[in-house]
């Protein structure tokens, strides 16, 4: 009997514990939706709340930049500051020249810089970094200094926000501090941002990049001369010019792209030196700038560069020459006299893809020449396109689709 009582009890307790745990979970689980629910809410009070004072700021907000709103109407709410300061640091990167001095200047007097200044310090994570662009967006001076020291954070993200938000201040000054600190080999980020930061720094002031370049070594020349060709003008030509002679070629690369927009009597001469370089991407960036120059005098270096070993750089020569309309005929003569068959098939297939090809081959078969070297060109020519189009490719791929 009294086996059976505790047996019995045994069970009593056991769903008891059942249903205590059963009752824990329901509530749990309706705590839980009642938790889903009241955050879904509020956040679309949040959003409504937002959208409806946004929408109020952007109707009056040129009124606001001009002070016929009082500053006490909106200083004393953070979001209405936000909201203010977002629309004027918009206004900035699309103003002239003209207009941007005045949204800065109200951007100092209403102290909403102050206020950027103060959370890029004590910020944290990614409201900080956020700050930290909107205070490089407003291309003010004095955001130089706070952001200048977040170069030193341990965290990449905080590091390359510095960087970014440096760059877009559009200043030369804010350059300074990241060329001291990358040339010191103190900055750890990654080369792209670092070379889309520099590049927006001396977009309006080009030659305040070549002090630094002159003394740079190693990575940090390199990335200086990739930004110092990007933005070179002809007033940078000829300082450009002298590293031309530099030991690393990818400087010498960056010299090519450069001189094409150098004046012609420093151009010619050092394309035609770095044409004839030992690296073969070195020369393929002295024929592309030829290229872009697209001057009778760059023919001799161009049909030099027909001949180079590398094919690339034999293509994009080609590709150079067919630029020239009248001078086609001379060019063809030339490299059929040439008696190389892969120069020749570059250039039938470079002048096919221009369009100029049947022009020049209309041209030539004209029975009012009655030119015995127009004849030979002429069959020069249609025996090159045979064999174009005979030949084999020696690239293991194309030749497993084209056997």
């Amino acid at each position: 009997m009294n086996s059976l009582l505790r047996s019995v009890s045994q069970m009593m307790n056991t769903a008891l514990l059942l249903a205590v745990i059963l009752v824990a979970v329901l509530v749990g689980i309706a705590l839980l939706l009642l938790f889903l629910v009241g955050r879904r809410a509020w956040q679309h009070f949040r959003i409504r709340r937002f959208e409806t004072i946004s929408f109020k700021i952007h109707a009056h907000w040129r009124e606001i930049v001009r002070g016929e709103i009082p500053a006490e109407e909106w200083r004393t709410n953070t979001l209405r500051c936000e909201i203010v300061r977002s629309i004027v640091i918009q206004e900035i990167g699309a103003a002239t020249d003209k207009d941007r001095p005045g949204l800065q200047k109200f951007l100092r007097e209403s102290g909403l810089v102050d206020l950027c200044i103060e959370r890029v310090r004590r910020g944290r994570g990614a409201d900080r970094r956020r700050v930290m662009l909107d205070l490089g967006a407003t291309r003010l001076p004095e955001g130089i200094a706070p952001l200048s020291e977040l170069l030193k954070e341990g965290q990449l993200d905080t590091r390359m926000a510095a960087v970014q938000a440096l760059g877009r201040t559009r200043l030369a000054e804010a350059a300074e501090p990241i060329l001291e600190r990358f040339m010191a080999g103190g900055l750890k980020v990654p080369a792209g941002p670092l070379t889309n930061a520099l590049m927006r720094c001396y977009m309006d002031q080009p030659k305040a990049i070549l002090p630094y370049l002159r003394r740079s070594q190693g990575e940090s020349r390199e990335l200086l001369a990739h930004v110092a060709s990007e933005l070179a003008t002809p007033d940078m030509a000829a300082e450009i010019f002298l590293l031309a002679e530099d030991p690393l070629p990818e400087v010498r690369a960056c010299v090519a792209r450069a001189l094409a927009v150098a004046p012609l009597p420093l151009a010619i001469p050092g394309l035609a030196k770095l044409a004839r370089d030992g690296v073969w991407f070195v020369r393929l960036r002295a024929v592309t700038a030829l290229h872009q120059i697209q001057q009778p005098r760059a023919i001799p270096i161009l049909l030099e560069a027909m001949r180079d070993s590398n094919q690339l750089v034999r293509i994009r020569a080609a590709a150079a020459l067919t630029k020239f309309e009248h001078e086609a005929v001379e060019i063809l003569q030339h490299i059929v006299d040439s008696r190389d068959h892969d120069a020749l098939h570059a250039a039938i297939s470079a002048f096919e893809l221009g369009g100029g090809f049947e022009r020049v081959m209309a041209q030539l078969a004209d029975p009012a020449l009655h030119d015995e070297a127009a004849a030979r060109l002429l069959s020069a020519l249609r025996e090159g396109m045979a064999g174009l189009w005979s030949a084999h490719p020696a690239d293991p791929v194309v030749e497993s689709v084209l056997p």
